[in-house]
């Protein structure tokens, strides 16, 4: 007869019997095939290798604290959990691997904030979030209620909704031929996630004054000094010639979010407007309305005036999709302000370009203070939503490198009891020592990864079977046309942003390039960088060691 007391059979997850410290164990292990040497470490109870005890040494480098710094595959370095699985009963007699339904291991991060878990939902990872007291199974397809019978999945019951990671079931003895039920597994230290929820991530109204403060006034607060709207700000443009604060915005405009362009969305509050705003014929408002101030309540005497929209000069600078005569104004301005301000002059800015680059407008812009005003609400709106659209398409990190990015593993198992029934058992004191992840170019986490350097007398051998490069025929006609020892002629280089005429042959090329050159190539280029760039930052010392090794002789016959 079966009592209850075996039908809730107990267990107990523990340190591994090979470690009394009471944490799970933590190896490393320097090859790829990691699994099978830790199998063969423990069944021949190699117990005394660098893998089980003295790498923890090596990895205590942390800035923070002592916990130790985890390298990644990247680094060629694979770490293992492991524990063991015994009955909780007098003499803990190793529990039988057939009652092992499943095992596995969950990773938590630990801070300030409490304990976090990784959180997947339909599968997409969500990121670090505040973990349950409630020790619910992380399978959602196998929840369990207090008397072990199997929810179904559309059953409300604790779910953690955790990632898990496998620990497998290895029967073995131990020196006094006693034996025990170890469970393993691959520590796995990548993974990302995607932020879907902004809401936290940025304050508003800090982002947008960001978005307006690297524009002068009025259409930013940069150097507005507490500036009230003037009569001098509704006229930002002056028979042709724009003043700075309105060279910035167009720059924002043209260069940025390249309004003007057709079938981009997030523009059409811009684009509103920027049709509201007017290019004047500058002759006719100073013969017809002398120093007539534009404003809200006399803009109609005005309209009669008007040439064209903003934003219809835009769309017809981006008309031609190869060259847009803005673009290059916009560099040459830059240039302009660039020497006007180490010379200490003042800015000459040149009459903003026709659409068709045949020579300059001689416009008037005129602009509201509510327009004004309006302006520096949409760029501070339009920075905001494209900063949060980058940020949920920027893969981040699972594991970090700040303060409180300090993380351990916690292991749970499911078991049949005499009557069958499957049940959940997390480990309640059992965990790994704590730990953190090491950056992936971290230079103490590194090691050395050996390349084969060509000989000079490679470079002239066979033929260049090495990348290969599909190209057009306009880009091949200018590869082409560089000379040995000239480099690009004046004919073979584009004019501004105009692209250089080429007939189209309706051939395509493809080039080959011998890879031993190509290696050498980078490799004096790389040099070449090093030293001059050694004149600012001394890093010599840091970047390069040589150090002289006889000729590597193999043996013969080997097989």
């Amino acid at each position: 007869m079966i009592t209850t007391n075996q039908k809730n059979h107990a267990v107990r997850i523990k340190s591994p019997f090979y470690q009394n410290d009471g944490n799970c164990g933590l190896h490393r292990y320097l090859e790829a095939d990691f699994v099978n040497r830790f199998k063969q470490n423990v069944t021949k109870h190699q117990f005394d290798l660098p893998q089980f005890s003295s790498w923890q040494q090596e990895e205590q480098r942390s800035q923070f604290d002592d916990a130790l710094v985890l390298r990644l595959p990247l680094h060629r370095a694979f770490h293992i959990v492991s524990c063991e699985v015994v009955c909780d009963c007098l003499g803990e007699p190793a529990l039988d691997p057939d009652k092992v339904a499943s095992a596995g291991f969950v990773i938590r991060r630990i801070n300030s904030a409490g304990e976090q878990a990784w959180i997947l939902e339909d599968g997409e990872a969500m990121g670090w979030q505040g973990a349950s007291v409630e020790q619910g199974d992380p399978d959602r397809e196998r929840r369990l209620c207090a008397n072990g019978v199997l929810h179904q999945s559309d059953d409300q019951a604790t779910y953690s909704g955790e990632e898990v990671h496998p620990l497998h079931a290895l029967k073995i003895k131990d020196a006094t031929n006693k034996t025990h039920t170890l469970l393993f597994g691959y520590l796995p230290l990548g993974g990302f996630y995607y932020q879907r929820d902004t809401s936290e991530i940025l304050d508003q109204d800090d982002q947008k004054n960001v978005a307006t403060s690297t524009l002068f006034w009025p259409f930013g607060y940069r150097q507005s000094n507490g500036q009230l709207w003037s009569d001098e700000h509704t006229k930002p443009v002056v028979e042709g010639k724009p003043t700075e604060a309105f060279f910035e915005l167009l720059r924002v405009l043209v260069n940025r979010y390249h309004l003007g362009e057709n079938s981009i969305e997030e523009n059409a509050e811009l684009e509103a407007l920027c049709r509201q705003i007017g290019l004047y014929d500058a002759k006719g408002l100073a013969l017809n309305l002398g120093n007539g101030v534009y404003n809200e309540t006399n803009q109609a005497l005005f309209t009669p005036y008007r040439k064209q929209t903003l934003y219809d000069y835009l769309q017809a600078c981006f008309a031609n999709a190869s060259y847009n005569p803005l673009v290059d104004w916009i560099d040459r301005q830059e240039t302009s302000i660039r020497e006007a301000h180490l010379a200490c002059t003042p800015v000459q800015l040149e009459l903003l370009p026709r659409p068709d680059d045949t020579g300059k407008i001689d416009s008037t812009v005129l602009i509201l203070a509510s327009q004004a005003r309006y302006m520096r609400y949409l760029l501070g709106q339009r920075l905001l939503n494209m900063t949060l659209d980058k940020i949920k398409e920027i893969p981040l990190p699972k594991f970090a490198q700040n303060n409180e990015d300090v993380f351990q593993v916690r292991v749970f198992i499911r078991y049949r009891d005499n009557l069958g029934q499957e049940r959940l058992h997390w480990a309640d004191t059992t965990r790994s020592i704590s730990f953190r992840v090491a950056a992936p170019f971290d230079p103490e986490a590194s090691r050395p990864a050996m390349i084969q350097m060509p000989s000079l007398a490679d470079l002239r051998r066979g033929l260049a079977k090495g990348v290969s490069m599909i190209t057009p025929s306009d880009t091949f006609s200018f590869i082409n046309s560089l000379k040995s020892k000239e480099g690009a002629s004046a004919d073979a280089l584009p004019k501004g942003n105009k692209p250089k005429a080429t007939p189209d042959t309706g051939i395509q090329w493809i080039c080959s390039f011998s890879l031993p050159v190509i290696t050498m190539v980078a490799m004096i280029l790389l040099m070449i960088m090093i030293s001059l760039l050694n004149f600012i930052f001394s890093w010599i010392p840091w970047v390069r060691i040589c150090l002289p090794v006889p000729k590597l002789k193999f043996p013969k016959g080997g097989g």
